[in-house]
């Protein structure tokens, strides 16, 4: 571990502390073992920055955009006993501490080491389990790779240990994250790989699910059917996220993504071969540099073929160092219109979608109190339903669809 950040670990000592979290589920799950760490040294979470004696801000910069407001959340903690982690410190350190000579920087890469000489878990329905950091993508326009650096996939034995940790501490789900989850163990010499940890995963004791996060087409493809058998353990969620970015295979060799569209879509088809109700998340970048309106239109048209149940889509933002900052630019406008077209193509899937699910009877679990007098189950599949009653998390129910709000689906207790 680098001086600044054992230096910075030893102050999380006897305070009360305000955390803000950015970015992805892995960030999410850095946050909760720095309060760990923090708990084990004395420290309690403050409910505001005002009551608290320190500020913990886990940062993302994927877009310009995001980078620009984590210096906004900064601002606003300037005077304040300041901590700061995540994506922003491995990019931009020298930024960092030339605007806020007093800030306490916590390098990212040495978060685990540390939590698992501590290795306790925070008491709740959700938890985050991070199976390895960094990737071995090459992908031009990607600033998360220059922050996280290689791959470096966890030892089972630490992520079981943390596993026990999270169930013993009531968590119902368990949310499996990483930079690219299908890439856990191509870095080590034991021949394990996800299917095999997914295994090891659902023979620990238990009432909890598995939900897999972002896993790229390139990495889980070679090892798809292992991975299809071990889904069949009812403890995982039949949900599957799976960013392609791109309809076109010309646009996707200017990405730097190492798969085709069809490889992609061949993933969908026996995904679904497998399991008929699987359902399918995927990511899509708008107004890549290069992309032509064939390119884009490829892209719409992928999206109604292929018919996932979440798209999530990103104007694309050039990043200082990466190779797609050296590619000539989309105009700002064509990128909005092109972002608006997939959004379009998304919301009459999801409309098609879940009226095909109005009448079914779904087994599913409480997992959130929405509001006083409702509450989100989740199916199998991971679908959002709404039940308007109080219904204790955790909860098995039967429910019957009744209809939808495109975003997530309505059913009544049966």
């Amino acid at each position: 571990m680098d001086a600044q950040t054992a230096g910075s670990l030893k102050l999380l000592k006897n305070l009360s502390i305000f955390t803000e979290t950015y970015g992805c589920t892995y960030n999410a799950g850095d946050t909760e073992k720095l309060m760990e760490i923090a708990r084990s040294q004395g420290c309690v979470p403050a409910l505001s920055a005002d009551q608290a004696d320190a500020v913990l801000i886990n940062t993302c910069v994927v877009i310009g955009r995001t980078e620009q407001h984590m210096y906004e959340r900064l601002d606003c903690y300037a005077e304040k006993l300041l901590f700061v982690t995540g994506c922003l410190p491995p990019v931009a350190k020298e930024v960092l501490e030339t605007r806020y000579p007093h800030i306490h920087i916590i390098d990212p890469d040495h978060i685990h080491a540390c939590y698992m000489e501590v290795a306790t878990a925070h008491s709740g329905t959700n938890g985050v389990l991070q199976i390895a950091r960094g990737c071995n993508g090459h992908c031009t326009y990607c600033i998360t790779r220059l922050a996280r650096g290689k791959l470096v996939s966890f030892p089972a034995e630490d992520i079981l240990r943390q596993a026990e940790s999270i169930i013993k501490a009531g968590a119902s789900e368990i949310q499996l994250t990483a930079q690219d989850t299908s890439s856990w163990g191509m870095d080590r010499n034991d021949g394990k790989r996800l299917p095999d940890l997914l295994r090891a995963l659902c023979k620990l004791p238990g009432h909890f699910m598995i939900r897999i996060g972002m896993a790229n087409p390139d990495t889980l493809l070679p090892l798809l059917d292992d991975f299809l058998e071990a889904l069949q353990d009812p403890k995982i969620f039949l949900f599957l996220h799976i960013p392609v970015q791109s309809g076109s295979d010309p646009v996707l060799r200017l990405m730097g993504r190492r798969y085709t569209s069809a490889q992609y879509e061949e993933i969908c088809t026996r995904a679904r071969e497998a399991f008929p109700d699987i359902r399918i998340s995927t990511d899509y970048i708008a107004g890549f540099s290069g992309e032509t309106d064939e390119d884009a239109a490829a892209s719409v048209e992928q999206i109604r073929r292929t018919k996932p149940g979440k798209v999530n889509i990103t104007r694309f933002s050039v990043r200082q160092n990466t190779p797609a900052a050296k590619m000539k630019k989309i105009p700002e406008q064509i990128k909005k219109q092109r972002s608006r077209e997939l959004t379009t193509a998304a919301n009459s899937v999801y409309d098609a979608n879940n009226a095909e699910m109005i009448g079914r009877i779904l087994k599913a679990v409480v997992t959130e109190v929405v509001k006083l007098g409702s509450v989100t189950a989740r199916d199998r599949t991971y679908q959002n339903i709404v039940v308007m009653q109080d219904i204790p998390i955790g909860t098995e129910i039967r429910v019957k669809i009744t209809g939808h709000r495109r975003h997530y689906l309505i059913g009544e207790l049966i």
